[in-house]
């Protein structure tokens, strides 16, 4: 059930719903973003970042995934989430992937953004790779903001329309991911959305529009976005929290029952396993919740 995040979204626009893209780094939240597409019928991008390379062996996490999508009833694309050059995204092309970001907007380091004309060259170079194995392509125009570095609504970083059309053109990508006034991380208060902004660009190009940074925009925030040209939402510290914080109760659970075992003489266990399946199954709830929200679910 292997597809290109191509096929997805514009099957996503056609029905007017959006495809939920969700980021794996191990295990378990691959297990629990699985579990939740076969509860919710749901087709779903599966993304894992270039970062996760520092933490998990990409050839070990990319075989673990691959016999998940092997197994799998839905469709799923497998997809390399803020590649930064050139080099990376050949890497994850070589693993088999179905899908590629190739960010431009930021320089290597994450942190220093690229001029227009630097990100022009590096997102056309990935297309032009990615296009020759048939693997989709999602370009970003315009900075996101992040943890650091706030993006706020009448910012200059925002995507604009006509600068839209002109890097579809120079590029050649099968998706955007756009500046509306999200950021990666958790937000700071309540985020301002630039409705019209997305409005504006679903009407100036035919490229399918992706919001990064959905954790934490309310839910009728997303929903009007999703109505406007939104056809793909990134998805990533809310599975954390949602995987932390019920961790953080089984630790607490574990930690009661070593007390009462010391108190009585008996012997203290260690099954990691107990505390790991309840995480992952919140973590599964969470995306399914996000899966229903987006319109997809029943979709596959």
């Amino acid at each position: 059930m292997l597809v290109t995040s191509k096929e997805l979204v514009e099957k996503a626009k056609a029905g007017n719903y959006a495809v939920g893209a969700f980021n794996a780094i191990n295990m378990e939240s691959a297990q629990s973003i699985f579990a939740a597409a076969e509860e919710e019928k749901a087709p779903f991008i599966l993304q894992i970042t270039a970062t996760t390379l520092s933490y998990t062996a990409p050839d070990e996490l990319v075989a673990m995934i691959k016999a998940l999508i092997k197994r799998a009833s839905v469709p799923v694309a497998l997809h390399l989430d803020h590649g930064r050059d050139y080099q990376t995204v050949l890497k994850f092309l070589r693993f088999g992937f179905s899908s590629v970001m190739i960010d431009g907007s930021l320089q290597a380091d994450g942190k220093s953004p690229r001029t227009y004309e630097e990100n022009i060259e590096v997102t056309r170079k990935a297309a032009e790779a990615a296009h020759l194995l048939g693997v989709s392509v999602e370009g970003e125009i315009g900075r996101l903001g992040q943890i650091g570095l706030e993006i706020t609504a009448e910012d200059e970083a925002l995507t604009r329309p006509e600068e839209a059309e002109k890097f579809i053109k120079d590029t050649g990508v099968d998706l955007l991911a756009v500046s509306i006034g999200t950021h990666h991380g958790l937000f700071k208060g309540k985020p301002v959305i630039r409705h019209d902004r997305i409005k504006e660009i679903a009407e100036t190009i035919p490229t399918p529009l992706v919001m990064h940074g959905g954790t934490g925009v309310p839910d009728e925030d997303v929903q009007k976005a999703i109505s406007l040209g939104i056809r793909k939402v990134n998805i990533d510290t809310e599975i954390r929290v949602a995987f932390i914080e019920t961790m953080k109760e089984e630790i607490k659970k574990l930690e009661d029952e070593h007390k009462k075992a010391d108190e009585t003489e008996g012997i203290r266990k260690y099954d990691i396993r107990k505390i790991l399946k309840p995480c992952r199954e919140s973590a599964k709830k969470a995306i399914a919740v996000k899966m229903r929200l987006f319109g997809s679910s029943g979709k596959a």
